[in-house]
C-alpha cells in the first residue's frame, strides 16, 4: 500500500519531466525571482511568514520580499527533521537533486503530498496552510528556477508556465496496511446517502479490549471522499457499550433526526475523544518522547460524518492504523483538549463576524491544531490573547470541509493566563436564521488541539501507582448530563470530591466521607445544572488536586 500512494502520484506528468535541454526563453523583462516574490509568494504565503507572526515563531521563515532570497537561499530549515536530513530551504545546487534537497519545494509539492505524508510524518503540514495547493504552472516555474540554481537575478523560467491554473487533485482512496507494531480499525464499506438526504453520520462500536494502558506514537487515517470528519471514541472499563459492528446513524434515511441513536450517544455510553480528522488521509507522529496514553477500555466507537453533494448514492469507508511505542520511551503524555463556543445565532441573508476568547489556566505545550465549523464558514481565525502570543495570528483557514491539521514544533506554549481567540466569518445566504448543530447546514465553532504539560511522567503511572494520590480526567468530557470521575487515595480517611463553577461556588457534593486507601468511582449526574464550564476538587491526606469539564446540555 506504501507503494501505492507514490505510484499513483508519479502519474502527474506535469512536475516529474527531466529539466534539461531546455529551448531558449522568450525575452521577458523581469527577473525570475521577481516573478516568484510578487506572483507566488505575495499571493499564498506572506499573509502567514511576516515578521512577528506565530507561524514565523514555528519555522523561522519570513517570506515578504525585504527579505525572503536571503531566509531561503542554502539555510537550514528550523524543522529538526528536515535538518536531520540534510535539506536546506532552497538548494542553490543547480542539478536534478536541488528540488529534493529543497525543504521548501517538499512542502509546496502537492503531487507528490502521499510521499511528503509518508515518508515525512515529521516534516509538518504541507503549504500554503489552509489555501488551495499552487497551480501546476506555479509549481513548474519555481521548480525551473531551483534547478537552475535560483539565482537572485536573471531569466531561468518561462513565464508562460504560469498560465497552467489547473492544481493537484486528490488520489483516489487506498485501504490502509495493518502496522507491524500496533492495530488498525476499519468501518465500511458504507453507503453515504445523495444530497437530498443531507449528511450521513454515524457511530460503529467495535469492541477491541485493551486490558493495559497503551502509548500511541502515531497515527494514520485514511477515507474515501466525501467525509466531513471522521472520530474515534473510546469505553472505559466498568461502561455500557452499544451493541458492536451496528451502524447506528443520527438521521434515518429520509433525514429526519434518528431520536433513539441521539439519546443513547448523549445519555446511555459514556465514551470519550480520543482522535479525530477532517482531511482524507493523515500520518500524524508525535514529537520524540511524546505519546497519546490509551488506558484500557473495552472498544471504540468510530464515528463518521459524510457529505454528499451529488444526486446518487456513493460508497464510504475509513482505515485507521494506531502506532504504538515502549512505555519507557515516554516523558510527556500528551492529552486532547478543545475551546468552543455554543452560542451561535447567524440572522438570514448576512455575513456575521463571531468571536469567544478562552484561557488556560496551566501551561500547556501544543503540539496540533486544527479547527471545525460547516458549510456557512468564510473564514476562520485563531488569534492570541495575552503572554508572549498577544495579538499573533495563530491558525488561519477558509476550507470547513478540510481544515489544515497544523503540526506546531516546537509546540505553541500558553502560559497559565494566556488565551486564544476565535474569530469566524459565516455568510448565511438562507432565508432562516441558522444556530449551533450537528449538520453540515448548522453551524460550528471549535478549535481542537493537543498538548502537553510541563510535568515529565515516570514509568510508574500515577493511576496505576498505589502510592500515588491521583485524580482522573471525567468521561465523557463533554459530557450531558451524566459523567464518571476516578480518583485515587493512597491512604484511609476523610475524602472530598465536590463540583463548583466557575466563580468558586460548590455546585454539587460528590464524596464527603471516610473511605479505604485504593482507587474509587463516582458518577455525577448535573441533570439540574446549566451547560458551561465546572471545575471538580479532590481533597485527602492534606493534598488537593482539580480538574475542568463541560456540561453540554
Amino acid at each position: 500500500m506504501q507503494k501505492g500512494f507514490a505510484n499513483m502520484v508519479n502519474a502527474v506528468a506535469a512536475l516529474t519531466v527531466l529539466w534539461v535541454a531546455v529551448p531558449p526563453l522568450p525575452a521577458q523583462s523581469a527577473d525570475t525571482w521577481s516573478v516568484i516574490q510578487e506572483r507566488i509568494l505575495n499571493r499564498n504565503c506572506i499573509s502567514c511568514h511576516n515578521a512577528g507572526s506565530s507561524f514565523v515563531r514555528q519555522s523561522g521563515l519570513v517570506l515578504t520580499s525585504d527579505v525572503a532570497y536571503t531566509n531561503l537561499i542554502d539555510v537550514t530549515p528550523k524543522n529538526p527533521a528536515a535538518a536531520a536530513d540534510g535539506l536546506v530551504r532552497v538548494s542553490s545546487a543547480g542539478d536534478l537533486s536541488a528540488p529534493q534537497k529543497s525543504f521548501l519545494w517538499e512542502k509546496i509539492n502537492a503531487p507528490e503530498q502521499s510521499h511528503f505524508y509518508q515518508d515525512h510524518p515529521d516534516y509538518g503540514a504541507m503549504m500554503p496552510l489552509g489555501l488551495p495547493p499552487l497551480t501546476n504552472g506555479e509549481l513548474a516555474f519555481i521548480k525551473a528556477w531551483i534547478l537552475a540554481g535560483a539565482p537572485e537575478t536573471g531569466v531561468v523560467a518561462d513565464e508562460t508556465l504560469l498560465a497552467d491554473t489547473t492544481r493537484y487533485e486528490e488520489p483516489e482512496f487506498i485501504p490502509l496496511d495493518p502496522p507491524e507494531h500496533g492495530f488498525q480499525l476499519h468501518v465500511g464499506p458504507f453507503e453515504v446517502w445523495p444530497e437530498e438526504i443531507f449528511d450521513r453520520e454515524f457511530l460503529f462500536f467495535v469492541p477491541l479490549v485493551t486490558e493495559t494502558d497503551l502509548f500511541v506514537k502515531r497515527y494514520e487515517i485514511s477515507y474515501r471522499p466525501g467525509s466531513h470528519h471522521f472520530l474515534i471514541f473510546h469505553y472505559p472499563p466498568g461502561s455500557s457499550t452499544p451493541t458492536p459492528n451496528v451502524y447506528r446513524d443520527m438521521r434515518t434515511p429520509s433525514g429526519t433526526p434518528n431520536l433513539q441513536n441521539l439519546l443513547q450517544l448523549r445519555l446511555l455510553f459514556p465514551f470519550y475523544f480520543f482522535i479525530g480528522t477532517q482531511v482524507p488521509y493523515t500520518n500524524y507522529a508525535f514529537p520524540p518522547g511524546v505519546a497519546l496514553r490509551l488506558p484500557p477500555g473495552l472498544g471504540f466507537d468510530l464515528n463518521a460524518h459524510s457529505v454528499n453533494r451529488s444526486d446518487t448514492t456513493r460508497l464510504g469507508e475509513v482505515y485507521t492504523n494506531l502506532y504504538l511505542v515502549d512505555r519507557s520511551e515516554v516523558q510527556h503524555i500528551a492529552d486532547y483538549d478543545n475551546f468552543g463556543n455554543y452560542d451561535i445565532f447567524l440572522p438570514p441573508n448576512q455575513v456575521t463576524t463571531l468571536s469567544k476568547t478562552f484561557y488556560v489556566s496551566e501551561t500547556r505545550h501544543i503540539i496540533q491544531m486544527w479547527s471545525h465549523s460547516h458549510e456557512h464558514t468564510v473564514e476562520f481565525r485563531v488569534e492570541g490573547v495575552g503572554g508572549e502570543h498577544d495579538g499573533q495570528l495563530l491558525y488561519w483557514n477558509n476550507d470547513w470541509e478540510h481544515p489544515p491539521l497544523m503540526r506546531l514544533d516546537p509546540p505553541l506554549t500558553l502560559r497559565a493566563g494566556d488565551g486564544v481567540r476565535l474569530v469566524t466569518t459565516y455568510n448565511n445566504w438562507t432565508d432562516q436564521a441558522i444556530h449551533f448543530g450537528p449538520l453540515s447546514s448548522d453551524e460550528m465553532q471549535f478549535l481542537f488541539y493537543i498538548y502537553y504539560t510541563d510535568a515529565v511522567t515516570s514509568v510508574a503511572d500515577p493511576a496505576r501507582n498505589p502510592e500515588a494520590f491521583w485524580l482522573g480526567q471525567n468521561y465523557p468530557n463533554p459530557f450531558n448530563p451524566v459523567t464518571t470521575i476516578e480518583y485515587r487515595v493512597p491512604r484511609s480517611g476523610h475524602v472530598s470530591l465536590a463540583v463548583y463553577d466557575v466563580l468558586g461556588r460548590r455546585v454539587a457534593t460528590l464524596v464527603e466521607r471516610a473511605q479505604a486507601a485504593g482507587r474509587h468511582r463516582v458518577v455525577f449526574d448535573a441533570g439540574n445544572l446549566a451547560s458551561g464550564v465546572y471545575y471538580y476538587r479532590l481533597r485527602a491526606g492534606g493534598q488537593t488536586l482539580a480538574r475542568k469539564l463541560l456540561l453540554i446540555r
